[in-house]
Formats: structure tokens, C-alpha cells, sequence
């Protein structure tokens, strides 16, 4: 395969000369001197880097380069098996110990203690661990020691974890989990990548002999595969020591099992494939060109980082473009997009795709060619180039900003890749100049020379992907080869735009309001009134130097909007039109265009008795998000023609989505919870029937229209003096009544009583989802919040012990707390999951066996404790945490609730005897709502 783009660029770095002023691209970059790398006498690498964000926390990681492609015929999902039999059991940590261990600590299962497989590497994480004593280092340290060479895979376990497993792949395999596998053999063709689809088959996961999964971990987990990441609050010196000792007896291999790497055949010809399911949600084309991947000795090079910035800002305008096409007026497909990935370690690829209306999917891929063979002949304009640039640096320099105060989790990543990759770790302020000192050379010339050099005739994969419907017109490969021949014969013209240099507002129009109050606000805010009414509320915090966050909310919501008008302002056609519309004299495209430059954001939402905006910008452009706050309330743009594109999105995927299980699933759930409330609506075709501009530009002024009442909170690193001004001018200037803003008393809330709704459906694999539903009426206060939040973690843990590991009758069972107080305060948990058609009886019989057993018995003092841990865990974490300041500081203002200064006390007060009795009270109102979806026989 053609080495297109190295080949170029590494001939246009030879052509500069003096380095002076900027990295010299024929070296190395720099790794970030802060992590400290090396590898220990076995093979084993390893990462450690001290980082006190937050403070007395870690993260752990064992990444482990190999995959299910390692796997041999009879080991087929066993890569993934092993990930499972690693929380299993290992030889200083037997059965569940070291989970229980974590629990104990504050950890909890999923969200700290976790794992990953892939085709080509396998991980294991433990996120945001406590390091209350040094013992938690031990330990941790010890866990990763065990899953590199020491996990027990017994017998015993292994047929408990099989049950999992099978229901996992029962839970995932949907329709686009099985066009992916259909599609393995198209985009791997000849190789053995075709065949690796991940997780098995529900016979070989039953039947595979326990040797086999002890063959491939002994085969494979080795410690020249490995690499230790280590990050948080640690002395990275203390670390190594501790590492050093600890890992010396994982032995070096004594005969070498070097990971082969399996090529990908080249083709001549394009491979199309064909592929379509009952129960597929859309049809979409996805075009794709392999490459060879750039050498793995290569990628630390800066001329390779050289390479991505190319690839970058090709990728950010073949993306614009697209993505005006689609906004547009009957547009020949709903969304398109283009980008660089590798494919495999072997291959890398080019790939564009489209979404396209059902029967129409030859117009999509034309219509995609032509706009490829456009970006191949006439390459860019200077403009999308300049504003690509723009917008990379300022990323960079936003990076740069925020550098000191990275979270733990943030600075992983990077590792992972340069010991997969060879990716350099690049500190951002060190990446910013180099990106700076290769800015100058990257011309207009040479990047069309490369985006023509992209597209080439071999090596060619056109992917169909579209639902089995009798009647849909699909085209056959041949016609697929007769478009893409055809295009390249076409007469076509060079793309280009209109750029705007108005304002988004103008400020001479505007009536600036005034401070007319203020005050000091709980947790070190202060409080203005503006002369309209707006409460705003600003916490200036140091957490994120580049970070502001904003939202305004006033009461109202779908609560004042009369019935009819409802459908127009339901959740998926108001996000979209959110997305399409732009603002003022500004459509999409070009408010992208006007906002080259600049990090800011505001999004207005809707909801069941509010409305609002919320958004965030970096200090230097907050201006830019007032304006588009401003603009979002007094000038939002209502066209028929630019809502055309995302009626004709939802009108051709809704259908779909209807023939699957999960929507119908969805659809009975809500109309049995709300009693068919018309104020509980899904999307449906039938609700897009009764959708129009018209009812949802009515709608949105009535709640937009009176901003008097509304309560706005802005925390980040702001300052208040240079504020006061923006907020006089743009939130002072706000429509506003002579009264507040309310909301409507209404019916809207989940049934009461006992109800059951147990129904069929055709569906393509097998399987029973069940939901439960308890409700009760009670006072929405922080002691109700927390101890909702103490049942959801208890149940949680409880059937994750009885469904999942002891039964081995689903994945996992979700539990879910409600707590309202709107309409009415009441409270919920849902318990949902999905399980084996035959084992319904049992698996529900299990779940009210729990529900009974905390209720008269009350919960083990064990999950008590780690649900306590958690908590209190969880908000040491939070407390650097710009977003959680926002929702503390809107639920005090709005709901009158304060979230914070109780909250620890409250939770220490948790006994099982409280939690007991609390439950009993919540049961006792006895409103619970059985809902099951079956196969149709």
C-alpha cells in the first residue's frame, strides 16, 4: 500500500532548512520530562508521574499489548474471557478479595475498578484510587502485579463467569453489532482480522476447554507485552522502589512469542459489501482507502507530527464541508464526515462516510465522490486553511493553559499510546511551540498536493450498511462501481463560500440593564440583581485557568407550552434544530466560520418545567458567550429551509428505530410509567406528523420571552469586576416581564399503584429485557437525596452478587434512582436488565428476593460501609470540580436546596438499621410497575 502521505511530507521537511526556531523534524520530540520511563530487568516498562489533581488519588493501569487477534481457532473470545477472570481471583488476591478490598476503600465496581479488551490490547484500570495509607499503594501496586502473570483461571470460576459472558453477548449483540461482524470481511479481507470478532460465540464461550484459556494468558501475558502506568499523588521515586521489588518475580520469557504482524492484503479492485439487518436504524455508505501505517520507529520523528497537523486540518475542512452540504435544503445525504485511522497495527486508512435516506443511499455516495473528487482536484482555499490553523493553535494554547491542572485520568492516555505506538508524550506547552515552529511551513500548495495524493484507485472498500425491508431499493455492488467510475469523468467546480464580518450582535442596539443589588452568596459567591430580574450568581474558582462555565435557567418549561405545540419541542427534534439553526443573520456554517478562534458555547434547552442555556467559554472569550446568549434568546434563527435537514434526518431514521426492540421497549415504558401522557412523548412517526417550525418558534418564545425570575451561575476562573460589565450589557438587556417566570401545575408524573405490561416483539437475537419500577411520595430534601443514592448503591451491589455472579443470568442489572419535585416530590428506583427468555422466572423471582431481604432484614453492614466510602469519596473528588460548584450553587438558588454543607454528616449517619427503615417506608406505599419484553414465539 501506497506510504502516500509519509513520502510527501518527509520530502517537504527535507526542504527546510534552519532549525533555529523550531523543532528539528528530522529528530525526536521530547517526552515530557515529568513521567519517568524505563524497564525493568524482565521486559516489563514502566510509567510513573506524580500529580496532585486530585490530591490523595491514583491511577493504575496494567496495559497489556495483545488481543483477541492473538487468539488461536479454539480460544475465540478468550482474550476477552481472561479480562473477566482477572476480577476473579489471583494468587495473592483470591475470589473476590481484591474487589471487596477496593469497595472498602471508597472504590466502586465498573466506575474504579474496571477493564477493557480489544482486537490488539487488553487493559485494566483502577481509576481515581484513594491513597488514604501507604498500605492502598501496596495493594494496588499488588493487584497489578497478580493480573500480569499470577490470575488464578480456576475451574470453578470459569464455568461461573461463562453465564456472564453469554448474556453479554447476548446484551450487545444488536443490529449494529452484527453488521459489524458481517462486515469483517470486507474490511479485512484475506487476513485473519476478518474472522476476530471479539467476544465468541455463545457455543464456544460455553464449551471451551479451561486448558485453553490457561494456554493463551501463560502464551501471551508476558512482561515484554507490558507496560505499569502509574499516575496520581505518589512519590514517583518511592514508586519505582516499590515496583522493582514487587515485579521481580514476574519472569523474563525464556523462549521469545514476538506478536506477528498480520498484514492486510492489498486489492486492485474495490471490495464492496452489501449489508443489511431487520432491525438496522439507518442507512449510511462508509468509503475507505488502506495505507501502510507510518513506521513505528518513525512516529516520535517531528516531521510525523508534521504528518498529523497535515492530516488534521484536512480532516477539520473535508468535515466542514460535509457537514454544510448536509444543513442544507434537501441535502443528498443527512450527515457525512471524513477522517484518518488505523485500521489495524498493519494498516491505516482514509475513510469518508454519509448517512442517507432510506432508497436513496446511490445519490448519498455519489453526491460523497463528487465532493472527494473536488477535494482531490482543486484541493482547499486559503480560508478553510487559515481557519483550520486558528482554531488548532488556540486548541494548543487552551491545552497549554490548562496544563497544571490535568486530572489524573488525563495524562494516561498519552502513555498508553507511546508504549503501543511510539507516540511521543508531548508536555502541551512544549507541543504548542513546536506546533508554532511548524505552523510556517505547512502551505496551501503542498497540503492539495496531499489531499490528492489521499485519494487512490487501489485499495478501495465501499461499505453499504442499510435495513432488510421489503420494497427498499438498494443498489448492488455493480451499481456502487458504476457511480464511483462515473464521477471521475464529471465536469465539476472548485468549492466556495460566503464569509460574513457582521456581528452576531449588535451592540449598539442593546439597552444595557443594571446591578441593582448585591451581595455575598453561599460557598464564596457573590449575588447581583439585574434591574430585569435575573438573579446571577458568580463563584470565581482557580480549578481550570482556561474554564468558565454558565447557565441560566428560568421556570417554565414544557409545563406552559399547550399540548399541541409539544410534539415541535420534543427532545431529539429540539436538540437537532439546536445544532442546524444557528443564530440571528448567522446559519450553522457560517456561526462556525464566525467563531474561528474563539473557545466558546451555548446551548438552550427545554425541559418539563424549565427552560434555559448552558454553556462555557475560555476567560478571553467570554464576550463571544454572552453574544450567544444574548442572540440564542432575543434573535433565534427560525428558517424553514435550514429546518428542512433535520426533519429529513429524523424522518428517515425514526422509522427504523421502530421496528427495533429496545424503541419498542422504550415506548411501552414510558406510556405504562406516564398513563400515555401527552406530556411524555418519545419521537415517533406519528409525533413527527404533528411537528412544524411554526409550533416550535411559538413554543420557544413562550418560554424564551420573560427572563425576569431567571437564576444564572457562572463558576470558573473569572473575574467579577470584568464581568459586571458584560452582565449589564447582555443579560441586563433580556426580555422580561413585570412578573416572574413560573411554571404549570400539571398530571405529568409516573403512575401510582400496581401495574403490570408484560409484551412480545420480533427481534433478531433472543433475549428478555426486564424493568421494575418502585415509587413514592416524598419531600425532595438532601436526607431523601442521599438515602436514594444509599439504595441505588446497595441494590446495585446486591445484584451484581445474585444476578450477575452467583446466577450468571445477565451482564449486569442497572439500578436507578428518581427524585423530583415537579410536579408533585416523589421518588423512584428502577431496576433494569437484560437475561435469558427461559431464565425470566428465576431471574425476577432473585430480584424480588433482594428487594424483600433489605426491606425486612436490612442491608448488609458490608455494602452499607462501602456505599458510605463511596459517597464520601466521590465528593473529596468533587470538590475541585467546576461543574459540581455550578449544580450546588443552581439547586440552592432554584430549588432551595443545599446539596453541600450536610451532606458528609448525613452520610456518616447512614446505619443498615436507617437505610432499613427508610426502605420500608419507601416500599410501604406499595406503587410498583412490572414491565417485561419477551421474544415472540
Amino acid at each position: 500500500m501506497r506510504k502516500f502521505i509519509t513520502t510527501l511530507v518527509v520530502l517537504i521537511v527535507a526542504s527546510i532548512t534552519g532549525f533555529a526556531q523550531m523543532a528539528n523534524p528530522q529528530e525526536p520530540l521530547k517526552n515530557d520530562p515529568a513521567v519517568r520511563i524505563g524497564k525493568l530487568d524482565n521486559g516489563l516498562t514502566y510509567y510513573i508521574r506524580h500529580n496532585a489533581k486530585p490530591e490523595q488519588r491514583a491511577e493504575f493501569y496494567l496495559f497489556t499489548n495483545v488481543g483477541a487477534i492473538q487468539e488461536n481457532e479454539r480460544q475465540a473470545g478468550l482474550a476477552h474471557f481472561l479480562e473477566h477472570m482477572a476480577l476473579n481471583g489471583s494468587k495473592n488476591l483470591p475470589g473476590k478479595m481484591m474487589i471487596n478490598y477496593l469497595e472498602s476503600i471508597g472504590c466502586s465496581f465498573g466506575r474504579n475498578i474496571n477493564a477493557s479488551t480489544g482486537v490488539e490490547q487488553t487493559m485494566y484500570m483502577l481509576n481515581n484510587v484513594p491513597l488514604l495509607r501507604e498500605g492502598v499503594l501496596d495493594t494496588c501496586l499488588l493487584i497489578l502485579h497478580d493480573y500480569s502473570h499470577f490470575v488464578s483461571n480456576l475451574p470453578e470460576e470459569i464455568d461461573l463467569e461463562r453465564g456472564v459472558i453469554i448474556e453479554e453477548l447476548r446484551t450487545r449483540r444488536d443490529a449494529q453489532w452484527r453488521m459489524f461482524e458481517e462486515a469483517l470481511p470486507y474490511l479485512y479481507k484475506g487476513s485473519k482480522y476478518a474472522e476476530c470478532n471479539l467476544i465468541g460465540t455463545i457455543e464456544g464461550i460455553s464449551t471451551f476447554h479451561y486448558q485453553e484459556l490457561v494456554d493463551f494468558y501463560e502464551t501471551w501475558y508476558r512482561p515484554d507485552h507490558q507496560a505499569v502506568i502509574i499516575v496520581g499523588d505518589v512519590d514517583v521515586d518511592q514508586v519505582y522502589d516499590k515496583l522493582t521489588v514487587l515485579f521481580q518475580d514476574v519472569p523474563a520469557p525464556e523462549t521469545p512469542s514476538p506478536k506477528k504482524l498480520i498484514p492486510i492484503p492489498e486489492n486492485d479492485d474495490p471490495i464492496i459489501g452489501i449489508i443489511t439487518d431487520p432491525e438496522a436504524q439507518s442507512t449510511s455508505i462508509t468509503f475507505v482507502i488502506k495505507t501502510d501505517p507510518i513506521p513505528h520507529e518513525m512516529r516520535p520523528l517531528g516531521m510525523v507530527y508534521m504528518v498529523d497537523m497535515f492530516k488534521s486540518f484536512i480532516t477539520t475542512m473535508m468535515n466542514d464541508r460535509l457537514q454544510e452540504i448536509a444543513q442544507q435544503p434537501n441535502a443528498p445525504f443527512l450527515g457525512g464526515s471524513m477522517g484518518f485511522s488505523p485500521l489495524t497495527t498493519s494498516a491505516d486508512a482514509t475513510l469518508f462516510a454519509v448517512g442517507a435516506k432510506d432508497g436513496e443511499s446511490s445519490q448519498s455516495f455519489h453526491a460523497l465522490l463528487m465532493e472527494i473528487e473536488k477535494m482531490r482536484r482543486f484541493g482547499f482555499t486559503e480560508a478553510e486553511l487559515e481557519r483550520a490553523k486558528t482554531n488548532y493553535l488556540r486548541r494548543l494554547e487552551r491545552a497549554a493553559e490548562n496544563a497544571g491542572d490535568r486530572r489524573n485520568a488525563e495524562l494516561v492516555y498519552p502513555m498508553i499510546s507511546h508504549f503501543a505506538d511510539n507516540e511521543p508524550i508531548l508536555d502541551p506547552a512544549y507541543e504548542l511551540e513546536v506546533a508554532k515552529g511548524y505552523m510556517p511551513f505547512i502551505q496551501l500548495e503542498q497540503l492539495n498536493q496531499i489531499a490528492a495524493q489521499v485519494i487512490t484507485e487501489e485499495n478501495r472498500i465501499v461499505l453499504l450498511n442499510s435495513p432488510a425491508r421489503e420494497g427498499l431499493a438498494i443498489p448492488t455492488a455493480e451499481e456502487l462501481q458504476a457511480i464511483m467510475d462515473s464521477v471521475e469523468e464529471m465536469e465539476l467546480e472548485a468549492y466556495e463560500e460566503e464569509v460574513s464580518d457582521q456581528p452576531l450582535v449588535d451592540v449598539a442596539t442593546l439597552v444595557p440593564g443594571k446591578i441593582t443589588k448585591e451581595a455575598s452568596g453561599v460557598f464564596g459567591s457573590t449575588v447581583w440583581t439585574l434591574s430585569n430580574g435575573i438573579q446571577v450568581v458568580v463563584k470565581p474558582t482557580d480549578y481550570r485557568k482556561d474554564e468558565v462555565l454558565f447557565s441560566l435557567k428560568s421556570d417554565g418549561g414544557h409545563s406552559i407550552i399547550p399540548e399541541d405545540l409539544l410534539p415541535s419541542v420534543e427532545g431529539n427534534v429540539f436538540g437537532l434544530w439546536v445544532q442546524s439553526s444557528g443564530v440571528g443573520e448567522f446559519n450553522a456554517s457560517a456561526l462556525k466560520r464566525k467563531l474561528t478562534g474563539k473557545i466558546a458555547q451555548a446551548n438552550p434547552y427545554l425541559e418539563g418545567y424549565s427552560q434555559g442555556i448552558n454553556g462555557s467559554a475560555s476567560p478571553q472569550d467570554l464576550e463571544t458567550l454572552f453574544e450567544l446568549v444574548y442572540a440564542y434568546i432575543v434573535t433565534p434563527r427560525f428558517v424553514d429551509s435550514e429546518f428542512e435537514a433535520p426533519m429529513a434526518q429524523l424522518r428517515a431514521i425514526v422509522p427504523n428505530l421502530e421496528q427495533t426492540p429496545n424503541f419498542k421497549l422504550q415506548q411501552e415504558l414510558i406510556s405504562t410509567l406516564f398513563n400515555n401522557n401527552p406530556r411524555s412523548q418519545i419521537v415517533s412517526s406519528e409525533l413527527l406528523d404533528n411537528v412544524s417550525l411554526q409550533s416550535m418558534e411559538a413554543a420557544y418564545r413562550t418560554c424564551f420571552s420573560n427572563m425576569n425570575g431567571a437564576l444564572v451561575t457562572i463558576v470558573g476562573n473569572v473575574d467579577p469586576e470584568t464581568l459586571k460589565p458584560l452582565v449589564e450589557l447582555y443579560l441586563g438587556s433580556l426580555p422580561a416581564g413585570k412578573k416572574p417566570a413560573i411554571w404549570k401545575v400539571n398530571d405529568n408524573r409516573i403512575q401510582k399503584g400496581t401495574i403490570d405490561n408484560h409484551f412480545t416483539v420480533e427481534m433478531e437475537t433472543p433475549k428478555t429485557s426486564i424493568i421494575n419500577v418502585y415509587t413514592a411520595d416524598m419531600p425532595y430534601n438532601l436526607v431523601n437525596t442521599v438515602y436514594m443514592d444509599a439504595v441505588q448503591s446497595v441494590l446495585n451491589m446486591a445484584y451484581i452478587q445474585s444476578l450477575r455472579e452467583d446466577e450468571g443470568g445477565t451482564y449486569g442489572a442497572s439500578v436507578q434512582k428518581l427524585l423530583l419535585d415537579r410536579p408533585e416530590a416523589y421518588g423512584g428506583i428502577i431496576i433494569a436488565f437484560d437475561t435469558d427468555p427461559e431464565k425470566q422466572a428465576r431471574m425476577t423471582e432473585i430480584v424480588k428476593a433482594d428487594i424483600i431481604h433489605v426491606r425486612d432484614n436490612g442491608p448488609s453492614e458490608e455494602y452499607v460501609n462501602k456505599t458510605k466510602e463511596n459517597f464520601l469519596k466521590n465528593r473529596q473528588e468533587n470538590l475541585i470540580s467546576n461543574s459540581f460548584w455550578k449544580q450546588v450553587i443552581t439547586s440552592y438558588y432554584d430549588d432551595g436546596l443545599d446539596t453541600f454543607t450536610d451532606y458528609e454528616s448525613i452520610v456518616k449517619g447512614i446505619t443498615p438499621a436507617t437505610l432499613q427503615d427508610f426502605f420500608r417506608d419507601f416500599l410501604s406505599q406499595g406503587n410498583f410497575i412490572d414491565i417485561s419484553m419477551s421474544p415472540a414465539l
